[in-house]
């Protein structure tokens, strides 16, 4: 099992940037948001952070983030979804139990179009 989670961070989701020096970034990528979202695009960073920093680091970031956002990261087996206020850490095989975790998005203003559908593979987070 890795040692790591990989995750993609939205840098207009946070109200503090300075969260962002306690991962590690691999890549950027600029993505134009969709349709009526109040930035014209999302500036993604695809980031590595430690297993055994996972649970403190989405508490902090839970803190500084907007809402209408989430960001996520994952290992082999696991799923953490962050949103303002809350994180949850799921299996990413079982979307049957992702239930608590969209519905508590939608109470963020984020809906299930994009919770039921996080990226889940490597290659396709960024």
């Amino acid at each position: 099992m890795n040692d790591h989670f990989l995750g993609v961070i939205i840098l207009e989701s946070l109200s503090d940037t300075s969260i962002m020096y306690e991962v590690t970034v691999l890549r950027s990528s600029d993505v134009k948001a969709p349709p009526g979202d109040p930035f014209p695009c999302w500036s993604r960073r695809l980031v590595r952070i430690s297993a055994a920093k996972i649970e403190s680091f989405a508490t902090k970031l839970a803190e500084v983030m907007r809402e209408d956002f989430y960001n996520h990261f994952v290992d082999d087996h696991r799923l953490v979804v962050v949103f303002k206020g809350k994180f949850f850490i799921l299996d990413k095989a079982d979307k049957s139990s992702w239930s608590e975790m969209i519905e508590y998005g939608k109470t963020v203003r984020v809906g299930q179009e994009w919770t039921r559908n996080i990226p889940l593979k490597e290659d396709e987070l960024l």
